[in-house]
Formats: C-alpha cells, sequence, structure tokens
C-alpha cells in the first residue's frame, strides 16, 4: 500500500511534500512498429533531503527518468508534478532543480567561471554575487586554477568537475546528476560525489544519481533498480541491508532516515 502522496492545492511548499511525484508515468520515442518505450508506467517520488542511486544497465532507462523528474522531457503517459516545489512556470521550476548531464555541457566560448556563473546571471542574479558564488563552487571541487580556462582547455574530467560546480553555485532543492562521475578516474569520482553530497546536505538539497558503479551506488542512502524501462524491487538477497528499497516505499523516497 504506497504513502498517502500529499495534494499540490493542500501545500505546494509543504517541507513534507515530494519534491517531484511521477504517477503512471510512460515516455515512448517514436511510433508504430519502430516505436521505442523507454519507460513503463513508473510510480516513484523523491522527497526532501533524499539520497537515492538509480542503478541499471545502459538503456534502461536511467537517464530518461531523470530528465521527466526535471521537466527536460514530457511524458507521452501518466503525470510528473513537483508539489514541494513553487513550480508555477518552467523558469521558477528550473530555478530549484540542478541538473549535473552525462556528457558535456559547457558553452564552448565562456571560460569555466563564465560558465558556471551564467545560470545564476540568468536567474537575476546580481553579476557580482554570481561571480563569487561561481569562484566559491569551483574552489570547491578544486577547480580554482582551471577558472579562466575555456572548455576545450579543460580534461573531460575537468568539464565534468566544472559541471557540477556550476549545478551547486544555483543553490538548488533538487539535484538530479546522471552519471556524474562515469569520465573520472576512481578517486576523483568518489571526490566529486562526497562535495556534491556535503553540498547538498548544506542546501538541505536531496539528491537523484544514476550510476552503473556499485561502489558509487552505495554512498547514497537509497537503491532503485532500473531494468528495460521499469523500477523493480530490490533482489531479496539486499534487503538486509536497510539501505535498499521499492520506489514508493518510504525509505526508498528518503522519507525516514537509515
Amino acid at each position: 500500500m504506497h504513502t498517502q502522496i500529499p495534494s499540490v492545492a493542500d501545500g505546494m511548499q509543504d517541507t513534507d511534500a515530494p519534491l517531484v511525484h511521477c504517477a503512471g508515468v510512460a515516455r515512448t520515442y517514436g511510433s508504430g512498429p519502430g516505436a521505442v518505450v523507454a519507460v513503463h508506467g513508473l510510480d516513484c517520488y523523491v522527497r526532501p533531503g533524499a539520497r537515492i542511486a538509480v542503478v541499471g544497465p545502459s538503456g534502461s532507462g536511467k537517464s530518461t527518468l531523470l530528465h521527466l523528474m526535471a521537466g527536460l522531457d514530457r511524458p507521452t503517459a501518466g503525470e510528473v508534478s513537483h508539489p514541494g516545489l513553487d513550480s508555477g512556470d518552467a523558469g521558477t521550476l528550473a530555478r530549484h532543480i540542478g541538473v549535473v548531464f552525462q556528457g558535456p555541457s559547457l558553452l564552448p566560448p565562456l571560460t569555466a567561471a563564465e560558465n558556471v556563473a551564467l545560470p545564476l546571471r540568468i536567474d537575476g542574479v546580481p553579476e557580482t554575487e554570481a561571480d563569487e558564488r561561481a569562484q566559491v563552487a569551483l574552489g570547491r571541487l578544486e577547480l580554482t586554477e582551471f577558472a579562466r580556462r575555456l572548455p576545450d582547455e579543460l580534461s573531460a574530467g575537468q568539464a565534468q568537475r566544472v559541471a557540477v560546480a556550476r549545478v551547486l553555485a544555483r543553490r538548488p532543492r533538487l539535484v538530479l546528476a546522471d552519471e556524474p562521475t562515469g569520465q573520472l578516474d576512481r578517486a576523483t569520482g568518489r571526490q566529486v560525489l562526497a562535495i556534491l553530497l556535503g553540498t547538498a546536505r548544506e542546501l538541505g538539497a536531496a539528491v537523484v544519481v544514476t550510476t552503473h558503479d556499485p561502489r558509487i551506488a552505495r554512498e547514497l542512502d537509497v537503491r532503485w533498480y532500473m531494468a528495460d524501462g521499469r523500477l523493480i524491487r530490490p533482489e531479496a538477497r539486499d534487503t538486509g541491508e536497510g539501505r535498499t528499497g521499492h520506489p514508493t516505499h518510504p525509505r526508498a523516497s528518503g522519507g525516514e532516515k537509515t
């Protein structure tokens, strides 16, 4: 039996309301015989403070799920809502949700610092404050010396760390990170994840991370498993760890501490 989800009308910014709620969400690309169903009728939610790893093979629908949660893609069936966020318009919602993309996402003509500061300026943050926040975020990712470099002067790992800094500088309430350590060596990946989780904790932000790496997944409180576009229940041997749960169970959504 699923936990009752507070309605939007009863408290849109209620601290107990889910930051994102997927109800019967499906996403199909194309039509006819060539149609590809990336996500099948998912029901899940993410509560404030949640730390969730979404684990599964390539093509299982992990990235699609994150894009749907972020409002970057629209479901072909079901509904994605954000009861715990002020989501009156797309711009406001975007300020509450930070997305770390899997591939390169920096603007080539801008320096690392300018890439980090740009979303803040778009949000209306004064230029001086935006630049200061960008420098602080770059410093946390140990990138201060690369602040004036252009993206093509950075390694793939450095560019990914700049992308993480850009999200953290915006101070979102929900961070959605798609394979954020995929282009990093193991030690750097663990360091970046620790910074991401630590900063999110300071901000009071929830975090959802997709990953192929079980070591990365174990750093988060809860693991969801995806296969063939479906969220599946954990295997029986995992249930004893106290850190794994079904996405519609309170423990799995960050609703209870583990």
